[in-house]
C-alpha cells in the first residue's frame, strides 16, 4: 500500500504543477489578449492627424470661452461675406476682414467701444474694388471720412483731403500727378 500511497502522492504534485502551468499560461496568455485588445482599441478612438479640418465656421474662444477670433464662409452676421472677425474681450468687432459676392475685399480697423460715434467705430479701410483698383480711407471719431489714398481709373495714386464744414456740404482737396483740384461733394 505504501507504494501506491506514493506512488499517488506523486501523481498528484504532477497533476497540482500542471494545473499551475495552465494558471500561468492562461493568465499570461489572458493578459496578451487583453493588452493587445487595449492597444487596438486606444489606436481607433485616438484621432489621426490629418491634412486638412473642413468647416464653414469656425470660432476661435480664449481661455475664459469668449468668441475671440471667427472665421466664415459666410460671416454669421448676414452680409454673406467670406472673412474673418477679431473681437475685443467684450465681444466687439476690432478687425475685419471680407470678401464680397462682387469679388471686392477690404479690411475693418475699428476703434475700442466707448471712443468718437457709438454707431460706427471704424476708423481705417482699405481694399481693392472689383476692377483691381486699391484704396485706403481714414475716419475720424464721428465717422466722416477725411482722407482718401488710391488709384485712379488710370491707376496713378490720387490723395483726397476731406473736410466737412457744414451739413451741406464735403470740401475735398485731391492732389495727383495730373495736378491739384478743389472739389465740392454735396452731403
Amino acid at each position: 500500500m505504501t507504494s501506491g500511497h506514493g506512488n499517488l502522492a506523486e501523481r498528484l504534485e504532477r497533476l497540482e504543477r500542471a494545473a499551475r502551468r495552465t494558471r500561468l499560461l492562461t493568465a499570461t496568455a489572458g493578459i496578451a489578449l487583453l493588452t493587445t485588445w487595449l492597444t487596438g482599441s486606444s489606436g481607433r478612438d485616438q484621432a489621426q492627424p490629418q491634412g486638412s479640418i473642413r468647416t464653414k465656421l469656425l470660432i476661435v474662444e480664449d481661455a475664459q470661452g469668449r468668441d475671440r477670433i471667427v472665421l466664415g464662409a459666410p460671416l454669421p452676421d448676414g452680409r454673406q461675406y467670406v472673412g474673418m472677425k477679431i473681437l475685443n474681450p467684450d465681444g466687439a468687432e476690432q478687425f475685419g476682414l471680407g470678401l464680397k459676392t462682387d469679388g471686392s475685399v477690404s479690411m475693418g480697423f475699428d476703434t475700442k467701444p466707448g471712443v468718437g460715434n457709438a454707431g460706427n467705430r471704424e476708423r481705417l479701410n482699405m481694399g481693392v474694388t472689383t476692377t483691381g483698383r486699391g484704396w485706403i480711407r481714414y475716419l475720424d471719431n464721428q465717422t466722416r471720412a477725411r482722407m482718401w489714398v488710391m488709384l485712379d481709373s488710370a491707376d496713378a495714386p490720387v490723395l483726397q483731403l476731406l473736410d466737412w464744414p457744414d451739413d451741406q456740404r464735403i470740401m475735398v482737396r485731391q492732389i495727383g500727378f495730373s495736378g491739384q483740384k478743389i472739389l465740392q461733394w454735396k452731403r
